[in-house]
């Protein structure tokens, strides 16, 4: 028997230096309504889970689906 570790990672930090208005993680944070320091540890792969609202709220922002924002990847 083996254990396969599987993990979501969010690709927001490529997203934020793309955008053409180039967002703060203060700014990004505020959008969904949590501090700049927890926006920051989703967008540096440190957050162990995102809200469907957060998904959301973010696809909206930059125009784009939840396959632009999240990646899947089988470790």
């Amino acid at each position: 028997m083996f254990i396969v570790f599987m993990s979501v990672k969010v690709k927001l930090r490529a997203l934020r230096d793309n955008h053409p208005d180039k967002p703060s993680q203060r700014t990004l944070g505020d959008l969904l309504g949590i501090a700049e320091g927890n926006y920051r540890r989703l967008e540096n792969g440190h957050a162990k889970s995102i809200s469907f609202d957060a998904v959301d709220k973010l696809c909206k922002f930059f125009n784009c689906t939840p396959n632009d924002l999240l990646e899947y990847e089988n470790d």
